[in-house]
Formats: C-alpha cells, structure tokens, sequence
C-alpha cells in the first residue's frame, strides 16, 4: 500500500517552528526577569531610582507587544 500524501511531515518547517518557539521563550522569559530586577530598589535604597523604573516599564511594553504579535500571527482571523 502506498502512503499517503495527506500525512507527510515537513520536518524542517516542524524544527523551525520548535526552534523560533524557545528562542521567543528564552527572550520573553529574559525580559521579564530583567524588568522584575528594574523595579527592585539598589541596595541601600527604598526605592527603585526613575530610570530603573522607566526602563522597567519600557520592557514590560515591549513584552506585551511581542505576546500580541505572536497572538496576531497564530490566529489567522487577523490575517
């Protein structure tokens, strides 16, 4: 019996998709740990100093619009 082309894997595009997936992860992960740091205050301080706390907010923006791209690229209702 000949198998069927409806069942056939790209299994580079399977590895692509994996790879992009935990680099993404890693990065969002890194970016919320950093922010996390930013508004803890320095040592010595009770307060996380401006620039900390703006930096903090900054990446807490940029991970949010990262999580709204990956939503807009998986549900093709966007697109």
């Amino acid at each position: 019996m000949l198998p069927s082309l409806l069942l056939a894997v790209d299994w580079m595009a399977l590895l692509q998709v994996a790879i992009v997936t935990i680099v993404a992860t890693v990065v969002i992960s890194a970016m919320m740990s950093l922010s996390n740091w930013c508004f803890t205050p320095a040592e010595g301080s009770d307060h996380p100093t401006l620039v900390r706390k703006t930096f903090g907010i900054v990446l807490l923006g940029l991970m949010g619009l990262l999580v709204i791209f990956g939503l807009y690229l998986m549900i093709p209702y966007f697109h």
